[in-house]
C-alpha cells in the first residue's frame, strides 16, 4: 500500500471537498478507499498527517474529480416515485352500448369511470326512495288491481314529507330538473300522489299545486325563427286554470301501461274535495317532449294548458 500526498479534488455525494497537505501532527481520522467505499480511519502517528488524505489499495481508484462551474444550482436527488399509469380498457376499434340498469332504469356507460360513479350514486338514492313498507295512516284515494294511490301533504307526519321529498329528489335528477335545490314558493303547497305496487315499490308520483291561471301551449307543429317549436307566444292572454302538474313521472319499466292516465284521474277526482276538475282547467310545468305528447293526448287537444 502507498500513501499519496498531493491535492486531490473528490465528489462525495454533492459535497466538492479539496484535499491538502499538512506536516502538522493531529488526531483527525482520514479516507480510507481501500475498498471502494468511503470510510474512515484514525491517523497514524508513524505516517505524515494530512487535514484530509486519500487511501489507496491494491486496485482501488481515486474518486473522479467532477467540477461544478460556478453559481450553477445544485442538483436535487428526488426519492418520490412517480405513479405508473395503468390501462383499464383494451381500444380496439369495438362499439360498447350504454347499459340500461334493470333497478333504477338509468342509461350509462359502464367503461367510463365518471357514468360509472353516477349511477351508483343515483342507484342508491332510488333504491331508497321507491322502498316503501306501509304506514298505519295511509290516505289511500284509489286502489287498482297492481297497486294503489296514496295522498301526501306538507302537513302529514315528518316520515310521509321526508319520503314525498325523497321521491321528488329522484324525480327531478330523472327528468333534468336543475333548480331543485331552490327554496319552494311562498304560498304553494306541493302535494304528492304515489303510486304504490303490489310489491311495495314507488313507481309513479304526480306532485300538484293550486294556481290560477295558465296558457295554451303551441301546436308542435308551429315553429318560430329557430326551428323551434316554442311553448309559449308572447301575445298569448292566460286562461283560468285551478290545478297545476308541476311533476308527472313514471317508472321507465313501468310505462305504456296506462299508470300516467290513473294518476291524473285521481287528482283531477281528489285535489279539490267534492268535485272534480274538468281536463280544461289543468295545467302542466313545463313538460318534456315525452310529457307534452302525453298531455296532448290525454286533454285531447294540442293547445293544453301550461304554467311557469
Amino acid at each position: 500500500k502507498q500513501w499519496y500526498q498531493r491535492r486531490v479534488a473528490i465528489t462525495a455525494g454533492d459535497k466538492e471537498c479539496v484535499i491538502k497537505n499538512s506536516h502538522k501532527k493531529s488526531n483527525r481520522k482520514i479516507t480510507d478507499y481501500s475498498d471502494g467505499f468511503v470510510k474512515t480511519r484514525p491517523a497514524e502517528d508513524t505516517k505524515a498527517d494530512w487535514e484530509y488524505s486519500v487511501w489507496s489499495g491494491a486496485g482501488a481508484q481515486p474518486a473522479p474529480s467532477v467540477k461544478r462551474k460556478r453559481g450553477a444550482p445544485k442538483k436535487e436527488r428526488s426519492d418520490v416515485k412517480q405513479s405508473k399509469l395503468e390501462q383499464t380498457t383494451l381500444d380496439v376499434g369495438q362499439k360498447v352500448e350504454p347499459t340500461q340498469c334493470t333497478q333504477c332504469g338509468m342509461v350509462y356507460n359502464h367503461t367510463v369511470a365518471d357514468d360509472e360513479q353516477n349511477h351508483n350514486k343515483y342507484h342508491k338514492r332510488f333504491l331508497k326512495a321507491s322502498s316503501f313498507s306501509g304506514w298505519k295512516t295511509e290516505r289511500v284515494v284509489e286502489e287498482y288491481h297492481d297497486g294503489r294511490i296514496i295522498l301526501v301533504n306538507q302537513h302529514d307526519p315528518k316520515s310521509h314529507v321526508k319520503k314525498m321529498e325523497e321521491v321528488r329528489e329522484v324525480v327531478d335528477i330523472d327528468l333534468g330538473i336543475t333548480d331543485r335545490n331552490q327554496p319552494p314558493v311562498p304560498g304553494k303547497e306541493l302535494q304528492a300522489f304515489l303510486y304504490i305496487s303490489n310489491a311495495n315499490k314507488v313507481i309513479a308520483s304526480a306532485f300538484v299545486e293550486h294556481i290560477e291561471k295558465g296558457y295554451p301551449c303551441v301546436s308542435a307543429h308551429e315553429t318560430d325563427d329557430s326551428g323551434k317549436a316554442p311553448l309559449l307566444k308572447s301575445d298569448d292572454a292566460p286562461m283560468k286554470a285551478v290545478c297545476g302538474i308541476s311533476r308527472l313521472w313514471v317508472f321507465k319499466q313501468c310505462r305504456r301501461k296506462k299508470i300516467a292516465s290513473r294518476l291524473m284521474d285521481c287528482v283531477r277526482a281528489n285535489f279539490v274535495f267534492g268535485c272534480t276538475i274538468s281536463k280544461v282547467k289543468i295545467a302542466f310545468s313545463d313538460p318534456t317532449e315525452n310529457g307534452r305528447l302525453f298531455a296532448q293526448t290525454y286533454c285531447g287537444t294540442a293547445n293544453f294548458l301550461i304554467y311557469r
